[in-house]
């Protein structure tokens, strides 16, 4: 079932986040899902599998730049153990109605380049690759 996530869903979302490749502790995914959860701009859907057992979730958001405007994809992971069922491609259609649903006519997304699998699986469902770049970082 893919339903809106909610803060009793940051453990679950915290242990697929390892599976990422991206590991936080549960207080930094909670803090961070409260400020999501709580925006008009963005969403957390989730594929709840069995009593708060999460089998996936994404993660999409409006932007709005000064020269084009789209939703995109912060993140989506399937846990390891029920991929290729489907369920990616259930939470990304999900995000497709959610973008729609808020006036956005494009989605984008980003993907490391080391992930051919799911660079693969983007391809499958649709999407296309329109921009190779570099991603630069600077901490503060």
């Amino acid at each position: 079932m893919i339903r809106f996530a909610n803060i009793r869903d940051s453990e679950e979302i915290t242990r697929l986040c390892f599976q990422l490749g991206y590991p936080s502790s549960e207080a930094e995914i909670t803090a961070r899902m409260e400020r999501i959860v709580n925006s008009k701009d963005e969403a957390i859907f989730v594929f709840e599998i069995k009593d708060n057992k999460l089998a996936g979730w994404v993660h999409i958001f409006g932007k709005c730049l000064i020269e084009l405007e789209y939703a995109e994809i912060g993140g989506l992971v399937v846990d390891s153990t029920v991929r290729r069922q489907r369920i990616g491609s259930q939470l990304m259609k999900q995000c497709e109605r959610w973008a729609k649903e808020n006036g956005y006519q494009e989605i984008r997304l980003r993907s490391g380049g080391q992930r051919k699998e799911a660079h693969e699986f983007y391809k499958s469902i649709g999407y296309d690759n329109i921009n190779w770049q570099q991603v630069f970082s600077l901490k503060l």
